[in-house]
C-alpha cells in the first residue's frame, strides 16, 4: 500500500512538472546561460598566541575543501598594518583596457563578458573552481582575499556560479535541467548550495585557531532570504 501510495505521489509530481515545462513555452525552452555571484566578508579576531602564518594556513585549508582545483599566492604581510582592510573588487571584463574590439565582438554575437575578482592588496590569495557538475552545463568558480590589518583580518570569499539551462542538444544539460525542475518540486537541493558550504568551511576552519570569525557584509541571491 504504502509503495503503491508513492508511485501515486510521483506521477502527480512528474505531471505537474511536465506541465509546468508546456505551459512556460519559451522561457523554459530557449536555451539560456546564468551567472550568478554571491560573497561573504569576514572580519577575524584572533588569540594572541595565534600567528599571522596559522590564521594564513587556516584561511588556505578553508578555501580548497571542495575545490575541483585550487591557486595560492602567499605575499608577505604589509608593513605598517594598515587602519582598515582592504576589499575584493568586481569588475566588468568589458570595462577593462584594451577589452574594447573583444565586448563589440561579444555583443555581435549575444554574448556577455564575464566579470573578473580581484584582491588589490591581499596578503593571500586563493581561486579555484567546483568543476564536478561541469558535464552538466554547472560550474562554480571562486576567489578568496585575506587582508590583515591593525585591528585583526578581514577574509573575503566570493563565488560565482554559471548553469545553462533550456533545451539543450547536449543530452546531459537537457537532463539536468529536467532534473533541476523535479529536485525543486520535491523539494531538494542545487549545486550552487556547495558555494554556501565553501563559505562556510572558510569561517570553520578560521574558527579552529580560536578566532572570533564575524559576518560584516555578505550577499547570496541563492538564499530564499534575500
Amino acid at each position: 500500500m504504502f509503495i503503491k501510495q508513492q508511485r501515486v505521489v510521483l506521477s502527480i509530481t512528474l505531471g505537474a512538472l511536465f506541465s509546468t515545462i508546456l505551459l512556460s513555452g519559451c522561457a523554459t525552452t530557449t536555451p539560456t546561460t546564468t551567472t550568478k555571484m554571491a560573497y561573504v566578508v569576514y572580519d577575524v579576531k584572533t588569540p594572541t598566541n595565534v600567528s599571522y602564518q596559522d590564521v594564513v594556513n587556516a584561511f588556505v585549508s578553508g578555501t580548497k575543501e571542495y575545490l575541483s582545483g585550487a591557486a595560492v599566492q602567499e605575499n608577505p604581510p604589509p608593513y605598517p598594518l594598515p587602519d582598515q582592510p582592504g576589499r575584493f573588487q568586481n569588475s566588468p571584463m568589458s570595462q577593462m583596457s584594451g577589452m574594447s574590439g573583444l565586448s563589440a565582438i561579444a555583443a555581435m554575437s549575444g554574448a556577455v563578458l564575464p566579470s573578473i575578482v580581484s584582491c588589490p592588496g591581499a596578503s593571500v590569495i586563493a581561486r579555484g573552481a567546483d568543476n564536478s557538475y561541469s558535464k552538466y552545463g554547472k560550474n562554480a568558480t571562486y576567489t578568496f582575499c585575506l587582508y590583515p590589518y591593525k585591528g585583526g583580518y578581514q577574509a573575503d570569499a566570493v563565488g560565482s556560479y554559471t548553469s545553462q539551462s533550456g533545451f539543450s542538444s547536449n543530452p546531459n544539460v537537457l537532463g539536468a535541467e529536467l532534473g533541476g525542475l523535479f529536485t525543486k518540486a520535491v523539494g531538494l537541493g542545487s549545486p550552487s548550495q556547495f558555494i554556501e558550504d565553501t563559505f562556510g568551511n572558510v569561517r570553520k576552519s578560521l574558527a579552529s585557531t580560536g578566532s572570533k570569525v564575524t559576518v560584516v557584509d555578505s550577499f547570496d541571491p541563492f538564499s530564499t532570504n534575500q
